[in-house]
C-alpha cells in the first residue's frame, strides 16, 4: 500500500538499481532452478470447467492488439489455511499483433507468501487442441513494475514463451496462486470484475465461502445477481455473464468515476473493523532507541510552542528520510520500527507515518495514522469496507483542537503552519479509537493556491523595433510546492530552456535577455519568477490590408481555455481544481493610442473567466483571471463547457493594427501634429472670427427699457447668465485642450483609415463637425462675454441664439456618434440633451420676458444713435426681475 505525495522527496536510486540488477543479471540456470517457484499440476478438484464462449464477430471492432478474450474464469476458494485464486484466460489472435501478444503469457505473484501452480497452457487451432506448457521456455524473473515510484516488492513474474501461434489460433491457459498475506490474519477481502474495456465472449466468477466465516458480498453497477448454493460445508457465489461488449472509459475521465461491473465481498463488515485492523500496526513503540530520543529533545529544546515542534519534526522526516519502500510480504501494509527506519535513513509513507506520530507523541502532540485512497477519493464512501481500499497513509495532528492534515512523503515544507499545503484526498479513515467511517479532509486552515502573472511588453521605442518583454510569475500555495520541487529536481539550464520555447511559440526569434531570476519566500510559500526576453519582430506589415499589426496573446490563459480533445463522451472530464490564475498583460506604447475600454466574463458551472481592458496615456492593461469551481464535469455537460472555453478563447489575445508610420514608432511631439487639421482649423476660426464681427455689429435699439426702473444691472437671476458666459470660454479652452489628442496624427490615422482597427466611415465627418464646433463655439463665447458686460442692446436675441445652436449642435453629434459602434460619446450626449433644450426655454423665455433685462441691455456700438425706443407700458405678466 503505497502512493507518492505530490511533491516527492528525493532520494538516491544506487541501492534500488543495484539490487534490481543482480536479480535480473543473475545466471538463467541459477533462476531456473529455483523449483520452488512454481509447480506444475492438474486444477484443483474444487475447481468447475467452464466452456469457452464463442466470439461475435460484431464486436471485433472493439478489440485491441488482435486479441479477442474467449473466457475470463475466476474462482476463489477461502478456508481457514489458506486461500486458492484459480483463473483461466482463453483469447484468440485475430492478427499479426494478437499472435505477438497471446505468444507471451506472463503471471506476477508474491514468493513471500504466495506459491504458483501452472495447470495447462493449450494452443487450438482449428478445433484441436496442442498442449504447450511441457515444450514451452518458462523463465521466472524479478521485475519490479512499482520502481518508478521507488517501490520494491518483491513480486516475480512468470513468463512463458510459446512457440508456433498462427493468427486464429486460441490460446488457452489455466494457473492457481495459493497463499493469504499474513498482514490481514485469517480475514479476506477482494472483487470479480464484470466488465472490461474489450470484449469477452464469457465472463464467470466463483467464490466459495466456508461456513462459518462471516462475508459481505456486495455488486456494483450491475443487475447480475449471483446465483447462491450450498456445497458441501461451502457456500457458492456464481455469477456467469455471456458476449459481454467492451467499455471504454476516456483515459482523462475522474479516477473517482468507476463505471465497470463489479462484485466486492469482504470479512470486514464495517469501516471499524478497518480501523481496529490497523491500529496495532501502528502502535506508537513504548520504548525508542537514544539517536531517535536525541532528535526528539533537541526539537523541544529548540522549538518553543506546539506548532513550531509540530513543523520541525514534519521536516525532520521529510527531509532526513528519503522516499523508497521495500513492501514484501506484511510490508505491504505494516510499517516498520521507528528506530530502523531512522537508522536506514529511508523508508515508505507508512514508515515515515510512523516515524513522524512517534515523534509528535513525544513532544506532547496528538495525532493518528488515516487511510486515504489517492485515485479514486471522495468515492472511498461508496466502497466496501476492507484494507485494500487504501493506497496511502498520512498524519493526521490536532492543535488548538482542529485537525492539522500532514504528508511526510512531500518534499520539505518550510513554510508556517498559515501557509503550509495540507494533504487533501477528501475522505480519510482516521485510526482512532472514536473513528467509524472515512471523514471529510477539507483542511480547515488550507492557503490559497494562486498563480499571478505581470506581462510586460515594452515598444516605447517603437512598435517595429525589438520589443523588451518581460514575464513575472508569482506562485503560492500548492503552485508554489510544484514549482519548488521542479526546481530542485531540473537544472537551470534545462528549465530556462523549458520557459523559453513556451513563450518562443508565440513569439519566434524570442531571445533571452538576462538569465531567469528566482526568489524564494519558503515561509510564506511563495516564489517569484522573473522572466526577460527581447521579441525581434512584434509587428507584421500586411500587403493585401495595407496595415501593420501586432498581437499580444496571453498563452498562460490559452492554455486553460482549450477543451478536452473528445467533447462527446460517457465519462465525466476530470479538471484541475482548485485553480485561480490572474495574467495581467501591460502594453507600453510609443504613443497615446485610442483603446476602447472593455469588460468581458463568460460563467460556466465548472469555471469563471473574466477579461477587462483599461487604458490611459500611452500604455493599456489587459487583466484576465480563470477560476475553476469544480473538479469534474459530467458527461452530458461536456459539450456545454467546451462551448463555454471556446467562448472564453475568443475574448483572449488583442490585436493592434495602424496604416501609418507615427503609430509605430516613438512620435514626438511635432510627429503628433495633424496638421492638414491644423490648416482647416485656422481657416474655421478666421471664418468664425469674420462671422462673429459681423454679428458685433448689429446695433438694434432698446425696445421698452424704462430709464427710472430701479430693475437694472447685473442683479437677479441675471447673476446665473453672467456666471455662464463668463465660464463659458474658459471651459471650452479646457475641453479644447483636453480633445487634442483625438485629432492628433495617429489617433486620426486610426480612426479615418480605411482597414484599421478603429476605422469607421464616420468617424471623420463626426471629428471635423465636432471641432468646427468647438472653434465657433469658442469664438461666440468670448464674443457674447464682451458684450454682455458692454449690456449691448443686441445680447439678448444673439445670446438666445446661442443657447439654440448649441443644443442643436449638441443634438446633432450625439446622433452621428450613435451610428459609431465603438464610440461612446453619443449615449452621454443624448443624457444630457433634455437637461439642455429644458434650460435654453427657460432662458429663452426670461431673456424675452425680464425687465431687468430690458433696462439693462440699452448700450449701443454708435453712441450718437438714440438708445432707447418708447413702447408701451410694461404688461403685468412681464417678469420683473
Amino acid at each position: 500500500m503505497e502512493q507518492e505525495g505530490s511533491a516527492v522527496s528525493g532520494c538516491s536510486w544506487l541501492c534500488g538499481l543495484v539490487w534490481l540488477a543482480c536479480m535480473l543479471l543473475a545466471p538463467m540456470g541459477e533462476v531456473e532452478a529455483q523449483a520452488l517457484d512454481y509447480t506444475i499440476a492438474a486444477p484443483p478438484a474444487w475447481v468447475d470447467r467452464i466452456e469457452r464462449g464463442e466470439a461475435d464477430h460484431s464486436r471485433l471492432d472493439q478489440i485491441f492488439d488482435g486479441a479477442y478474450y474467449l473466457l475470463s474464469d475466476s474462482q476463489v476458494r477461502l478456508d481457514a489455511r489458506q486461500r486458492t485464486t484459480f483463473r483461466r484466460l482463453a483469447s484468440m489472435a485475430t492478427n499479426e499483433a494478437g499472435v505477438s501478444a497471446l505468444a507471451n503469457v506472463e503471471i506476477s505473484f508474491d514468493p513471500s507468501f504466495q506459491t504458483l501452480e501452472l495447470h495447462s497452457i493449450d494452443l487450438v487451432r482449428k478445433g484441436r487442441v496442442i498442449p504447450k506448457l511441457e515444450t514451452a521456455t518458462v523463465r521466472v524473473l524479478q521485475r519490479e513494475t512499482e520502481l518508478e515510484r521507488r517501490i520494491y516488492d518483491g513480486s516475480k513474474t512468470v513468463s512463458v514463451f510459446l512457440e508456433d501461434v498462427r493468427v486464429g489460433d486460441v490460446v488457452d491457459y489455466a494457473y492457481s496462486i495459493r497463499g493469504r498475506n499474513p498482514v490481514f490474519g485469517e480475514r479476506d477481502f477482494g472483487s470479480f470484475s464484470l466488465q472490461f474495456t474489450v470484449p469477452v465472449a464469457r465472463i464467470h466468477a466463483r467464490l466459495l465461502v466456508p461456513a462459518g466465516k462471516e462475508l459481505s458480498v456486495v455488486s456494483r453497477n450491475t443487475a447480475l445477481e449471483a446465483n447462491v448454493t450450498r456445497l458441501n460445508d461451502f457456500s457458492e457465489y456464481e455469477w456467469d455473464s455471456r458476449d459481454v461488449p467492451g467499455l471504454n472509459v476516456e483515459t482523462d475521465a475522474p479516477g473517482w468515476y468507476d463505471p465497470y461491473p463489479l462484485v466486492q465481498w469482504s470479512e470486514f463488515a464495517e469501516w471499524s473493523a478497518v480501523r481496529q485492523w490497523a491500529e496495532p500496526l501502528y502502535a506508537i513503540p513504548d520504548r525508542i532507541g537514544p539517536t531517535l530520543l536525541a532528535e526528539i529533545e533537541r526539537i523541544g529544546k529548540a522549538e518553543a510552542t506546539s506548532e513550531d515542534r509540530l513543523l520541525a519534526a514534519l521536516r525532520f522526516v521529510q527531509s532526513e528520510i528519503r522516499y523508497l519502500g521495500v513492501e514484501i510480504g506484511p510490508n505491504s501494509h505494516e510499517p516498520n520500527p521507528p528506530d530502523l527506519v531512522l537508522e536506514r535513513r529511508f523508508g515508505d509513507c507508512k514508515d515515515k507515518t510512523l516515524l513522524l506520530l512517534t515523534m509528535l507523541d513525544r513532544l506532547g502532540i496528538n495525532a493518528q495514522p488515516a487511510l486515504v485512497n489517492t485515485r479514486i477519493r471522495r468515492a472511498l464512501a461508496e466502497q466496501q469496507p476492507s484494507p485494500g481500499q487504501f493506497d496511502h497513509v498520512i498524519v493526521r495532528a490536532e492543535l488548538d483542537g482542529q485537525p492539522i492534515w500532514l504528508d511526510p512523503t512531500r518534499s520539505t515544507q518550510n513554510a508556517d503552519l498559515d501557509h503550509l499545503v495540507q494533504a487533501d484526498f477528501d475522505l480519510a479513515l482516521v485510526i482512532g479509537p472514536e473513528s467509524r467511517a472515512p471523514v471529510s479532509m477539507e483542511p480547515e486552515r488550507a492557503p490559497k493556491s494562486t498563480r499571478k502573472v505581470h506581462v510586460t511588453f515594452n515598444a516605447r521605442s517603437g512598435l517595429q523595433e525589438p520589443v523588451e518583454f518581460t514575464a513575472v510569475t508569482t506562485v503560492e500555495g500548492e503552485r508554489a510546492e510544484s514549482t519548488r520541487y521542479l526546481l530542485a529536481t531540473t537544472s537551470f539550464e534545462e528549465l530556462q530552456k523549458s520557459y523559453l520555447n513556451y513563450y518562443a511559440a508565440s513569439f519566434p526569434g524570442l531571445s533571452i535577455v538576462k538569465p531567469m531570476q528566482v526568489q524564494d519566500d519558503e515561509r510564506n510559500n511563495r516564489i517569484v519568477l522573473t522572466e526577460s526576453y527581447s521579441i525581434p519582430n512584434f509587428s507584421e506589415w500586411s500587403e493585401s490590408g495595407k496595415r501593420h499589426t501586432a498581437e499580444i496573446p496571453v498563452p498562460d490563459v490559452d492554455e486553460l481555455l482549450r477543451g478536452p480533445g473528445s467533447p462527446i463522451r460517457n465519462a465525466p472530464l476530470l479538471l484541475s481544481h482548485p485553480l485561480d490564475v490572474t495574467v495581467t498583460t501591460e502594453t507600453v506604447l510609443p504613443s497615446e493610442w485610442t483603446i476602447k475600454p472593455s469588460t468581458t466574463r463568460v460563467d460556466d458551472p465548472a469555471f469563471t473567466f473574466e477579461r477587462s481592458i483599461k487604458s490611459g496615456g500611452d500604455r493599456f492593461t489587459i487583466t484576465d483571471r480563470f477560476t475553476s469551481l469544480a473538479d469534474e464535469v459530467a458527461a452530458a455537460d461536456t459539450q456545454r463547457y467546451v462551448g463555454n472555453l471556446g467562448r472564453a478563447l475568443n475574448e483572449t489575445g488583442y490585436q493592434l493594427q495602424w496604416s501609418g508610420a507615427t503609430s509605430g514608432t516613438n512620435a514626438s511631439g511635432m510627429d503628433r501634429i495633424n496638421w492638414m487639421l491644423l490648416l482647416v482649423s485656422l481657416m474655421v476660426l478666421a471664418i468664425m472670427i469674420w462671422l462673429a464681427l459681423k454679428i458685433y455689429r448689429h446695433d438694434p435699439p432698446a425696445y421698452g427699457a424704462n430709464p427710472h426702473s430701479s430693475l437694472r444691472g447685473l442683479g437677479g437671476w441675471l447673476i446665473i447668465p453672467a456666471i455662464s458666459v463668463t465660464i463659458l470660454p474658459v471651459a471650452s479652452l479646457v475641453g479644447l485642450y483636453t480633445s487634442l489628442d483625438a485629432f492628433a496624427a495617429d489617433t486620426w490615422s486610426n480612426l479615418t483609415t480605411f482597414g484599421s482597427d478603429a476605422y469607421h466611415a464616420l468617424w471623420a465627418p463626426v471629428l471635423l463637425f465636432e471641432l468646427v464646433g468647438m472653434l465657433g463655439l469658442l469664438v461666440f463665447e468670448v464674443m457674447l462675454l464682451v458684450m454682455f458686460y458692454q449690456r449691448r442692446s443686441s445680447f439678448p436675441k444673439i445670446y438666445i441664439a446661442f443657447l439654440w445652436i448649441s443644443a442643436a449642435h449638441l443634438l446633432i453629434d450625439a446622433g452621428l456618434t450613435t451610428l459609431i459602434p465603438d464610440a461612446e460619446a453619443g449615449a452621454g450626449g443624448y443624457s444630457s440633451l433634455p437637461r439642455t433644450l429644458i434650460g435654453s426655454a427657460i432662458w429663452t423665455g426670461y431673456f424675452l420676458q425680464s425687465v431687468r433685462v430690458r433696462n439693462t441691455f440699452v448700450e449701443r456700438l454708435t453712441k450718437d444713435r438714440a438708445s432707447v425706443r418708447e413702447v408701451p407700458a410694461v404688461p403685468a405678466s412681464t417678469f420683473s426681475i
